[in-house]
């Protein structure tokens, strides 16, 4: 706790930024710099620390709609000093993006150009929840406003007043409450000692900023106490921006970025191999892997990558236990190279293993962060193209999603668009429903909208299975378009099992107010699966629309179900 808290504290009062109402053209960067002092006191231990994060800080306006719109930014060559040390800042470099409500003015998502950590994704976020200044853009501040934000540490209130045209100051007052999180460790309501911020505007929205913060945090019991001074400047730099940004060349929708892998932002040192493949396989068999912590397993393997494809004959003969095949499976898959993939592809494909574990192989593979060799692509097609029934039809449906979940991914990236490609050839070539299906549900695994139009055509099929599994697919690529394909046969569909999966398809989406009631009617007086449906659409509203949850209360009363009943009242009770 204590150890991410740090870099939470020392980016509370990053700049605020421009809104892209200013200009659909505004993009810029500018000098940036942060310096924090941390006294830390710890059981009576006292500890200190100095950190500075500088670079250039460039913004782009990315894609907009009708509902919201996306921001992007990037630190250009960051530079941190730790204590007069140089620390690795890769992972500050890496674009992220932040998708605004265009009527509340809040973040509903977030997107990530590389494959974070948790901990990571939450630095740059932590960096944005300070530069969102999209509820006061244009709004009139020539008299103290006070108004209720957010940051990683709690919700505080602030205040803003126009010194003069284009100049307004800003000062956090006081916080109201602390993120739960922090209570873990049970600290008290941080303080303000101290916040001053002057931003200077221009038509793209900031130009300049400087300021201090001073933020005291401890702990109940008074054990532990973290005060951090920090100070802030930014200065617009009137050069161009340089062509070899990353952000500048991502796609302006962010949910197609590439993803930097991350073996790539998480280099590990090199490899410590055995002396040869039988000297593996010894370590492994003198081990029991069920009990092995993932730590040492995982090492085990990406030290002998090179061994891996020993470790068929060793599954093929049972030699392990079940629970022991399970778990090596599953870690391989997790290795993410390319002896892993070809391991678990030629497991699956050999018809004298067990299927169990020609279906652990494909979930193993299903972690693949890294492109498949297309050779290995085309071995897994032809072996689900194969006229086949029972044990092996289900493996090849199984194949054919864990490929979509893959692409998914890899989202963005030129595998996942030759994937995608791939599965559309596919579908084309075959006019088997129960086929068609399996292709269908690793379209939608791939989430790769591109493929939506071929989707659509489904939802008028014959077969309602087919109808049901074009809504689910189209569902999981939330945007405008697939929203209207679902919309549209919803107004003219029968089956009742179908416009369930149309229901909670729409549920995937930002709906409008009249969308929403629509939702609402299918909530009562409707058979028990549409009225579930329905109910689990408006729950996943409710999580972004909290105003919704008296109108799900209020159906708590008249239904009857106890599944639909369990629903609601996750719905209405659950965070």
């Amino acid at each position: 706790m204590l150890r991410n808290l740090l870099p939470l504290l020392t980016s509370l009062c990053i700049l605020p930024f421009g809104s892209v109402q200013a200009m659909t053209q505004c993009t810029f960067w500018g000098n940036f710099e942060t310096k924090a002092d941390t006294n830390m006191l710890t059981l009576n231990q006292p500890s200190k620390n100095q950190l500075t994060l500088s670079g250039q800080l460039l913004y782009r306006p990315l894609l907009k709609s009708e509902k919201h719109y996306w921001l992007g930014l990037q630190l250009v060559n960051p530079q941190i000093v730790l204590d007069k040390q140089q620390i690795n800042p890769s992972l500050y470099g890496v674009p992220f993006a932040v998708k605004v409500n265009r009527q509340t003015k809040q973040v509903t998502d977030h997107h990530f150009a590389g494959k974070l950590k948790p901990e990571d994704k939450q630095k740059l976020i932590a960096i944005y929840q300070s530069l969102h200044i999209e509820h006061i853009y244009k709004r009139d501040l020539t008299a103290p406003t006070l108004l209720t934000e957010s940051d990683n540490l709690g919700q505080y209130q602030v205040e803003y007043v126009e010194q003069e045209a284009n100049k307004v100051s800003r000062s956090k007052l006081k916080y109201l409450s602390t993120k739960p999180g922090a209570q873990l460790l049970d600290f008290s309501t941080p303080k303000v000692l101290a916040d001053s911020f002057e931003l200077k505007l221009d038509h793209c929205g900031l130009n300049a900023l400087s300021g201090d913060n001073h933020t005291l945090v401890e702990t109940k019991k008074g054990d532990i106490s973290i005060e951090v001074k920090q100070r802030i400047q930014f200065n617009l730099n009137p050069a161009p921006v340089p062509s070899t940004a990353l952000l500048l060349s991502l796609n302006e929708n962010p949910e197609k970025w590439p993803q930097l892998s991350e073996s790539t932002l998480y280099p590990r040192p090199p490899a410590k191999p055995l002396k040869d493949a039988k000297a593996f396989i010894a370590a492994l068999k003198s081990q029991d892997i069920s009990q092995l912590s993932s730590e040492v397993l995982a090492q085990l393997l990406y030290d002998n990558e090179q061994y891996l494809s020993a470790l068929k004959e060793v599954i093929k003969s049972n030699a392990l236990s079940d629970k022991a095949l399970g778990r090596l499976l599953l870690m391989v898959g997790k290795n993410d190279s390319p002896n892993a993939h070809q391991l678990l592809v030629d497991v699956y494909l050999d018809g004298e293993i067990q299927g169990k574990q020609r279906f652990r192989s494909l979930m193993g593979l299903k972690y693949a962060e890294q492109p498949l060799d297309p050779k290995l692509v085309d071995l897994v097609l032809e072996s689900a193209n194969q006229t086949s029934s029972g044990e092996q039809q289900r493996l090849s449906n199984s194949a054919m999603m864990v490929l979509g979940i893959i692409a998914k991914n890899q989202s963005g990236s030129e595998f996942s668009a030759y994937m995608g490609q791939r599965l559309v050839e596919q579908l084309k070539q075959t006019s088997q429903a129960s086929r068609q299906v399996s292709i269908l549900a690793a379209l939608g695994n791939s989430g790769n909208a591109e493929q939506q139009d071929q989707i659509a055509p489904f939802l008028n099929a014959n077969e309602p299975k087919l109808r049901q599994q074009a809504a689910d697919s189209l569902g999981k690529m939330s945007n405008e378009t697939s929203l209207k394909y679902i919309t549209e046969q919803l107004s003219v569909e029968s089956d009742k099992d179908t416009k369930a999966a149309l229901l909670k398809a729409m549920g995937n989406n930002e709906l409008d107010n009249k969308q929403i009631d629509g939702l609402f009617s299918y909530s009562q007086s409707q058979p028990k699966e549409i009225r579930l449906a329905s109910i689990q659409a408006l729950a996943a509203q409710a999580k972004k629309d909290p105003d919704l949850k008296p109108r799900l209360k209020a159906l708590i009363r008249g239904e009857k179900d106890q599944q639909v009943l369990r629903a609601l009242m996750q719905s209405v009770y659950s965070n």
